[in-house]
């Protein structure tokens, strides 16, 4: 058609609803049950010599599969995977009563050959992230649609589709497509430019349409969404085309053109399969902004079409009770009959003979809900109207539908390990202290890694907070849900083995924009825990420059403390002494010390950071040897840190406390250190410090231990009772038996003997400090007014 003859827009959508051309376009909007039952009236009266469907073309050679016995929902997932480390997978579902897959199922009833012609996701997900193919984004939101729904006084495009199409039962096939086709026409239309992505996928599906038209002689059948219909039925810009209706405004339209934007040379993995899916992902109201919300209630609708021939909403008014009665809510006869009521009226209201979707959460909404939406909460009522109308049917694949190499490597290696997965949650405690136990904890992180469903881990040692190190266990919670053979599949774009897969994904993740050096060398003891033996080369690389631009000491010292977890202690992943963490570990303690000298009074968390410093001082004692570029700096940078008193008084007390216990530092300098923090708002913090680093040797030293007394004992009352919240927070570093030993160091450093010790507290010793002040100020007062104060 040439661009110069502009056809007028009834024409347009003459020749789009007429079903004598050559080509017969059939709009549909992805999940719509009414577009089901016209494609497959429309199949069966025109008995097309081709039908061409919008989905994967690169699946085209695998479409017997969806001839299997299988529950659906389902979908195709196709998967790619760049030797950069990048990529990603999309989705196709199907359920019962979506158009595609009523049009493969009508096509092979009357023997029409059947073709997906949708440019393959690996060509066009360069340019649309959209990961759920079957989405209808694009007919959801513009200047028509809002339109039409104020005309209509609806609230939204679902609403809108149900008032248009979805709930009219007396709809014919001829009128459905000239409704359709107008509506989508509008949008087009109306909302400016298509993507760059729709025009290379409509001119791909255009070049497959010209092939089958000379392929095969009679009516060639094309389903896709109504979005494309007329673009794929007036190639070049519409506007060009066809008159725009009065109603809408001058769109610019980008040119259809074919460009594909696969580079063979770069994918490493590529592939395309079936896999099970089910209501809560495919429901719009949960994330899925694709297709239509309420699964479970258009899966009703269209076995009323299908099966029964008229439509009631009753059954999903019981299933709303029984759902109601699980969550312990328990509705009266009354209820039941406002609900009812209202669902009837507003029926009517909205000139329809039956209750609708909308009727019946409107209905809860007026009928039970009270105050909770005002508010903005969630209300029980909806939870459970949404949880009914969205369904629970979760597919599975028949048995022998191909599978991705990862999946059967999978089955595989849980075989030769005995690991299965039980039908009901079930734990197994693996035993880290041999090699079969640590095998089967290998496999079970690669799963993890790769985020396959059915597996957790629930207890056992602890090597990311190195808890429970004494005897290595694990705890994992498995059970065969049917997420754990979909996860698989999807995660078959990162390899075709579970140990380049789980590899791949570490590389993913290292190459995340969010991570930062404490949690690349989390990501690095993950790596570890899954057996990844080179500890990959990109992740190491990655750390490295995540800890050069690292500028907060907290970050930096926990990224230390797992490096030099690995190097030094680690005994059962099998990092231990590893020359591939020697420099990584190096570069962590030279960026901790830097920052260490830039640290000011104000610091964003006291414990941490007084615990990043313990972990230089670890590093000290135990892997110097890795230390060689950086010793000079050590000494130099900790003496700068001691005597910088705009440094914070924890700081300073900690960096005393690693001096002394390196022996760089004897007990004169650490009481002469103390002398200065005489102030009690300063104190606490020093002593803080100084026992997190020193505590070993503080509590068997009787003249740092008398000094400490003596500060406190020449407080007042009021001052001591400031320097209490810190002394107490400094002391929490002891166990009772350590302060107990403290205690009897002090007395017998002052002469006291066991009998002359004090008792023991009845009260808190906040309550005691603010008693004493109390008294010392009532004292004082009465000294000022020269009242006498006699003892016993």
């Amino acid at each position: 058609m040439s661009a110069a003859c502009t056809l007028p827009f009834e024409t347009v959508l003459e020749r789009l609803t007429d079903t004598s051309q050559r080509v017969v376009y059939v709009p549909v909007r992805h999940h719509s049950p009414v577009c089901s039952s016209m494609v497959q009236q429309l199949i069966a009266s025109i008995k097309p010599a081709a039908v061409l469907i919008e989905g994967p073309s690169d699946y085209n050679q695998h479409l017997d599969e969806l001839m299997l016995d299988h529950e659906l929902p389902i979908a195709i997932y196709s998967y790619f995977h760049t030797q950069d480390g990048k990529g990603s997978g999309a989705y196709y579902p199907f359920c019962s009563y979506s158009p595609e897959w009523v049009a493969i199922q009508s096509a092979r009833q009357w023997n029409c050959p059947i073709e997906f012609i949708d440019l393959p996701w690996i060509e066009t997900a360069g340019l649309d992230r959209t990961t759920h193919r079957y989405a209808d984004a694009e007919l959801r939101e513009g200047q028509h649609v809002d339109l039409l729904c104020k005309r209509m006084q609806v609230e939204n495009f679902d609403e809108l589709w149900d008032r248009l199409v979805e709930s009219d039962w007396q709809l014919t096939p001829s009128e459905f497509l000239r409704r359709v086709h107008a509506l989508c026409l509008h949008i087009r239309f109306g909302d400016g430019e298509v993507s760059l992505s729709d025009s290379n996928r409509e001119g791909y599906m255009r070049s497959r349409i010209d092939a089958a038209s000379n392929k095969y002689e009679g009516t060639i059948l094309v389903v896709t969404g109504g979005f494309h219909s007329c673009g794929l039925a007036f190639p070049g810009k519409l506007n060009e085309t066809v008159q725009k209706p009065t109603m809408n405004i001058e769109p610019e339209i980008a040119d259809l053109t074919t460009e594909h934007f696969e580079n063979s040379t770069q994918i490493k993995i590529r592939g395309i399969a079936l896999t099970s899916y089910s209501y809560e992902r495919l429901d719009s109201l949960t994330g899925y902004n694709s297709g239509m919300p309420s699964p479970g209630f258009y899966d009703w609708a269209w076995e009323c079409r299908t099966k029964q021939g008229s439509y009631t909403h009753h059954p999903l008014l019981f299933k709303l009770v029984e759902q109601l009665r699980k969550r312990k809510i328990t509705l009266s006869t009354a209820d039941l009959i406002a609900i009812e009521t209202s669902s009837q009226g507003l029926a009517a209201i909205r000139g329809r003979p039956h209750v609708w979707r909308t009727d019946l959460v409107d209905a809860v909404t007026s009928a039970l809900v009270k105050d909770e939406i005002q508010f903005d909460c969630r209300s029980p009522f909806l939870d459970a109207v949404h949880a009914v109308l969205r369904g629970t049917r979760i597919g599975k694949l028949a048995a022998g539908t191909r599978v991705p190499a990862l999946v059967v490597d999978i089955r595989n290696e849980m075989e030769n390990l005995a690991i299965e997965m039980p039908r009901s949650v079930a734990q197994l405690r693996v035993e880290l202290q041999d090699s079969t136990g640590i095998a089967k904890s290998r496999l079970l992180h690669r799963l993890r890694l790769l985020s396959v469903g059915g597996l957790k881990l629930v207890g056992g040692t602890d090597f990311i907070d190195r808890k429970d190190l004494v005897e290595p266990c694990e705890v994992w919670e498995l059970v065969l849900s049917p997420e754990f053979e979909s996860t698989c599949i999807e995660a078959s774009r990162y390899g075709t083995t579970l140990m380049d897969a789980a590899s791949a994904r570490l590389v993913e993740i290292a190459n995340s924009s969010e991570l930062n050096a404490a949690e690349a060398a989390k990501l690095l003891v993950e790596a570890c825990q899954a057996g990844i033996d080179t500890l990959s080369a990109d992740l190491l690389t990655r750390m490295e420059a995540l800890i050069a631009n690292e500028s907060e000491f907290v970050v930096t010292t926990e990224a230390l403390s797992h490096l030099h977890y690995l190097y030094y202690y680690d005994e059962t992943l099998g990092a231990n002494r590893s020359g591939s963490i020697a420099k990584p570990l190096a570069d962590c303690f030279t960026r901790s010390l830097w920052l260490l000298d830039a640290l000011g009074q104000r610091l964003t968390n006291e414990r941490k950071t007084i615990a990043g410093i313990r972990g230089i001082q670890e590093v000290l004692q135990r892997s110097s040897e890795c230390l060689v570029e950086a010793r000079e700096d050590v000494q130099r940078t900790l003496g700068r840190v001691l005597a910088d008193t705009q440094k914070h008084a924890s700081v300073r007390g900690s960096i005393a406390g690693m001096l002394w216990n390196l022996g760089e530092a004897d007990s004169k300098s650490i009481l002469a250190e103390l002398f200065a923090f005489h102030d009690p708002n300063s104190l606490g913090d020093f002593l803080t410090g100084l026992f997190a680093l020193a505590r070993e040797i503080v509590q068997r030293h009787p003249q740092v231990v008398q000094t400490i007394d003596q500060a406190l004992m020449d407080f007042s009352a009021d001052r001591f009772q400031l320097a209490l919240p810190s002394m107490r927070l400094a002391f929490t570093y002891f166990t009772p038996r350590e302060k107990h030993h403290m205690l009897t160091t002090l007395f017998q450093s002052l002469g006291i003997s066991p009998a002359h010790r004090l008792p023991e507290l009845e009260v808190a010793p906040e309550i005691a400090a603010q008693a004493m002040t109390l008294e010392s100020q009532i004292f004082e007062s009465m000294r000022r007014f020269g009242l006498e104060i006699h003892h016993g």
